[in-house]
């Protein structure tokens, strides 16, 4: 092959023009490819313990109160545990029997729930009967959730 003064320019811009397009051609990202790859997603599990779902059991607090000797009462539920706060009549004192009959009532309306602790201390009554009325009145209780936890604690110590 004879090269000649005006192929040899036609050689060196063809070369150039292909180093040119190839490397345009490399650096241009790859949208499809990208539009198709799967979107990693990382999932923040919760303890398995931490539970911040609190209801309040209207139904089980009116349940509890037409037993007779509960003159007023609240019933917060969390998972599978309901925990109630009441004031007996009478100034009577929390028997096992009593308790008894309120965990029924309880579990009665809510079957899902596999445990009922009672208590007639004072603070708790006012502090369930304040979150009651603050849900009631539409009142944020973003705060309430830990309070529970160290109510519970220090009220029902042996609580899951």
């Amino acid at each position: 092959m004879l090269v000649t003064k005006g192929s040899h320019k036609v050689l060196i811009l063809t070369a150039a023009a292909m180093s040119i397009l190839l490397s345009g051609c490399a650096a241009k990202p790859n949208t499809q490819n990208q539009q198709n790859a799967p979107i990693k997603q990382q999932q923040v599990q919760q303890p398995v313990n931490e539970d911040n779902r609190i209801q309040i059991a209207k139904v089980a607090a009116a349940k509890i109160v037409e037993l007779g000797s509960v003159k007023q009462t609240n019933v917060l539920v969390t998972k599978r545990n309901a925990y109630v706060a009441a004031v007996l009549k009478n100034d009577q004192q929390l028997t096992r029997d009593i308790e008894d009959q309120i965990a029924n009532q309880v579990k009665a309306t809510d079957p899902n729930i596999q445990n009922v602790y009672v208590s007639t201390n004072p603070d708790l009554v006012n502090r369930f009967n304040t979150y009651v009325q603050d849900v009631q009145q539409g009142r944020p209780v973003a705060g309430f959730v830990d309070q529970f936890k160290e109510i519970v604690a220090r009220v029902f110590p042996t609580a899951k």
